[in-house]
């Protein structure tokens, strides 16, 4: 900053009462206010003529406008593979040396077979386990034959003595009914007292989402809310901070919350006694939203507290106090928000109220049982379908006996399938041996073996030992971006790429593939992207080589743009002057820094204004490019990636 105030005071008066009023409120002005104060410098900072700032009507026009992200990389051979075993162990053998060439599946090293070679053991023992069962299987079918036969004879014997019982079957029916009308009272009072119980909870739930509403305003504006008491739903916030659309956010969030609850206890009151199901329904739906309010709230308010600064009334350990509080709080709202609709399946579910199911049932054995009374249906009547149930069910179990027979051999059958699957299983476990092995993936040179017989080696990316093996058929360049450059790129886009070694000399690739795994490095998430790039036969390139990529990730062509220097911000909306000193809101696009893509609000042929700085000579006015008139191509105030 001390060069652009000393180069500032160089400048003239108008450039510098005009530098003073700029508003650093784009991304892109950043980067291009150095390039500016540059190009004055250089143009103006030694010139003879007089300086300065002027203003300028300028065509609306059409222009190709180009993006590009720019990375530094590293490259590696295409089919450069740096070999780690993919299970944790003791190297054993080694049976290569660096430098020697090997073809496709030559064994480069081993480790210690000893746990792969007891899962084979454990695997055989399954093996012999299943084979057991089957013959265990086989021996006992003649026994399960037994046993189904004996199932025929005991339904033979229930017969018998369904026909000595049906005469006192009779008397057992007034009983049955009386019973029943007493359980279908018990069952009601039963559900009830569920209703009410239900109403209940959902009455303390309110006054959980009251106290939460009250703890989440006293964290926000540092005041106690007594319960009861009139809340209001504007609050002061009492600490710093650095974002104002979170807070607007927050007391959005806020206000909504409390109307919630307002308008909750304006349309249910107290539930306490209410027993009306279609109430109590639209009472869980409503307490639900509200308990989902209060979710959001505590959400949008954390991350509010995130933006707090700390200041001489409270310290980071306060801030940190508040954030872990609210998360406290996050957590009792989302527990609420369950807790209701718990309470809700249960009320509305099928198979969930069970006081109901209960009711419901008993009103329908009453039910049955009086209309078997109406009906003439005596007990010695169900004692003959008695007879006849279990007539059918001899039959039944005939049948059944006679599916035993083909069940069994079924089982049987399944068995064999189970040793085969356990033979297959025992492959398997022979197979992960292979594991142990390291062998090559294809034709090769080895370049480098970091690990030694007796070295213990991780089956995780942290282990460094490798074995390295080249065979160049093309390079890769791999660069890593961040968060918000990586999800500006492509698969196919064209790149740039130069050398640290071949300064002088430009490549050109193509993106390969986004690795979407992210790593983070001090705190911050990056993404490799690996750049394709065909071996040259004029230059030498070595894996490892850095290099700088620059990526074209948009372009626009044949666009309407406008000079970076005609464009005022304010917040998020970016407007131009027009040739009458209107303001017009613009929608921009992309922006290669001197020129910006406009979207809406301009079309083709529109006069708007803009400034320049120019040189006063005898006889010639020229701009900062040398150029007669027109803009200088820097970049201005405006542009971004504003859609």
């Amino acid at each position: 900053m001390m060069f652009f105030s000393t180069l500032q005071h160089r400048l003239p008066l108008r450039l510098q009462a005009f530098l003073q009023q700029l508003q650093w409120k784009s991304v892109l002005l950043g980067l291009a206010t150095p390039l500016m104060l540059a190009v004055i410098y250089s143009t103006v900072g030694g010139g003879t003529g007089a300086q300065e700032i002027v203003g300028e009507i300028v065509t609306v026009g059409r222009r190709d406008i180009g993006l590009s992200l720019k990375a530094l990389g590293t490259v590696t051979l295409a089919n450069e593979q740096h070999m780690r075993f993919n299970v944790q162990g003791k190297v054993a053998k080694v049976h290569v040396e660096a430098g020697d060439t090997i073809k496709r599946d030559a064994l480069i090293a081993e480790l210690d077979k000893t746990d792969p070679n007891a899962d084979i053991r454990q695997a055989q023992l399954s093996v012999n386990d299943a084979y057991l069962r089957l013959q265990e299987l086989e021996a006992s079918r003649g026994q399960t034959l037994i046993s189904a036969q004996n199932s025929v004879r005991e339904l033979e014997r229930q017969m018998e003595v369904a026909y000595g019982e049906a005469p006192a079957a009779q008397m057992q029916v007034a009983d049955q009914i009386e019973q029943a009308r007493r359980t279908v009272l018990e069952k009601e009072a039963a559900y009830k007292k569920a209703q009410q119980d239900l109403a209940a909870k959902i009455d303390n739930a309110i006054a959980d989402a009251d106290k939460l509403l009250a703890d989440i305003l006293e964290i926000l504006s540092g005041e106690s809310t007594i319960r009861g008491a009139t809340r209001y739903k504007n609050f002061t916030v009492h600490f710093l901070y650095n974002d104002q659309n979170q807070k607007i956010e927050t007391e959005f969030a806020y206000y909504r919350a409390s109307e919630a609850y307002d308008t909750f206890r304006t349309t249910y009151g107290s539930l306490l006694n209410t027993e009306d199901v279609r109430v109590l329904e639209s009472a869980l739906r409503d307490a639900i939203a509200l308990g989902q309010q209060l979710v959001t709230l505590t959400d949008v308010a954390y991350e509010f507290l995130r933006t707090a600064v700390p200041s001489s009334s409270y310290t980071d350990a306060d801030i940190n106090t508040w954030k872990a509080t609210m998360n406290t709080k996050r957590t009792a709202a989302i527990a609420l928000v369950d807790t209701l609709r718990n309470q809700q399946a249960t009320l509305t579910e099928p198979g969930k109220n069970t006081a109901l199911q209960n009711l419901e049932s008993a009103r329908e054995n009453l039910a049955l049982l009086e209309s078997k009374q109406e009906h003439g249906i005596t007990a010695a009547d169900t004692a003959e379908r008695t007879i006849a149930s279990l007539r059918d069910r001899l039959q039944a179990e005939e049948q059944s006996m006679e599916k035993t027979t083909v069940s069994v051999d079924v089982q049987i059958r399944q068995q064999q399938n189970t040793l085969a699957q356990r033979q297959v299983a025992l492959e398997k476990a022979r197979r992960a041996l292979e594991k142990y092995e390291l062998r090559a993936p294809f034709d090769g040179v080895i370049r480098r073996i970091d690990f030694q017989v007796g070295d213990n080696l991780l089956a995780d990316a942290s282990e460094t030992k490798y074995a390295v093996l080249e065979n160049p058929e093309y390079f890769i360049v791999t660069v890593q971006l961040d968060q918000v450059d990586v999800v500006h790129v492509k698969e196919g886009q064209r790149a740039i790429i130069q050398f640290d070694a071949l300064p002088s000399t430009t490549f050109e690739g193509e993106v390969g593939m986004i690795d979407t795994t992210p790593v983070q490095t001090s705190g911050v998430v990056s993404y490799a992207v690996e750049i394709v790039l065909q071996p040259s036969e004029e230059y030498t390139i070595l894996s490892g080589m850095t290099a700088s990529v620059e990526i074209q990730i948009a372009s626009a062509k044949n666009a309407i743009a406008v000079p970076n220097l005609a464009l005022r911000t304010s917040g998020n909306r970016v407007s131009v002057l027009g040739e009458d000193s209107m303001s017009i809101p613009i929608k921009t696009g992309i922006t290669d820094g001197t020129y910006t893509e406009v979207l809406s609000g301009l079309s083709p042929g529109d006069r708007i204004q803009s400034i320049n700085v120019v040189l006063n000579t005898q006889n010639t006015t020229t701009n900062a490019s040398g150029h007669r008139g027109g803009m200088m191509p820097m970049g201005g105030f405006g542009g971004g990636m504003m859609r």
